[in-house]
């Protein structure tokens, strides 16, 4: 088994900087990617959510022991507590998924960051975001992204206090997105079809930063291809080397 990857970003008008970023790292048959949506609020929001994909993504690269729950979570914790202090006012949403070849695993979030499985092109989201608008009422994706309250999170990583993320187990899962507010909440389902295959759609006057990852499963060799409907931008990417992921 091996893993095809995708990523696919687009500066928005809320801020000059883009900051949405991803992390993506390979070992033998797992996988682990990371989306991240920094504040539009505190400047240096954007430089913390690329810090946590690069230190969640070397770290799972370089471990030699098995990615487990707890494992995931002491390692955000740990980086909560690195990073709090360096970046005080700034804070970010996020996503991830540790997965194997067989599509089994996990996803953790915190924020406005969601994960869905495609199906005919579509998303179909998984999560829901930790948001005002559905804190308590359980409404479909449509309906938050409607409400202007889902612009107040009620979790994240901010550096007053570690939020701890709420988890999915994931089962058989081959064709995956995680993706910024940008994405699923801006975007009509129809635009986001469009997107997701490569066409570039401008940001209206209000735009947020949208991105997506997209992470498929395919049978054959190992290790990972990166597709070239995507760029690069914000995308830290690491594989380990055969003689550690064996």
């Amino acid at each position: 088994m091996g893993f095809d990857v995708a990523w696919r970003t687009r500066t928005g008008r809320r801020t000059a900087d883009n900051r949405d970023c991803a992390g993506l790292g390979v070992r033998g048959d797992e996988a682990l990617c990371i989306v991240l949506d920094g504040s539009t609020r505190g400047p240096d929001s954007g430089a913390l959510a690329r810090d946590i994909a690069r230190g969640l993504i070397d770290w799972f690269v370089e471990l030699e022991s098995a990615v487990t729950a707890g494992a995931l979570k002491a390692k955000l914790r740990d980086l909560h507590q690195a990073l709090a202090s360096r970046r005080p006012r700034a804070s970010a949403s996020y996503a991830l998924v540790h997965l194997n070849g067989s599509g089994d695993g996990l996803a953790l979030h915190a924020g406005d960051c969601l994960l869905g499985r495609v199906r005919a092109g579509r998303a179909e989201w998984l999560l829901r975001p930790d948001t005002l608008a559905n804190a308590f009422v359980d409404l479909d994706i449509a309906a938050i992204a409607a409400d202007p309250a889902r612009h107040r999170l009620t979790r994240s990583f901010r550096p007053r206090e570690f939020m701890p993320p709420s988890a999915l187990p994931l089962e058989d899962e081959r064709d995956l997105i995680l993706a910024t507010d940008g994405f699923w909440a801006d975007l009509p389902n129809p635009e986001q079809t469009r997107f997701l295959a490569g066409e570039d759609i401008p940001p209206g006057d209000q735009a947020d930063d949208r991105s997506v990852l997209r992470l498929r499963i395919r049978p054959g060799d190992g290790g990972l291809t990166r597709l070239a409907e995507g760029g690069n931008e914000g995308f830290h990417v690491r594989v380990a080397t055969s003689s550690r992921s064996a």
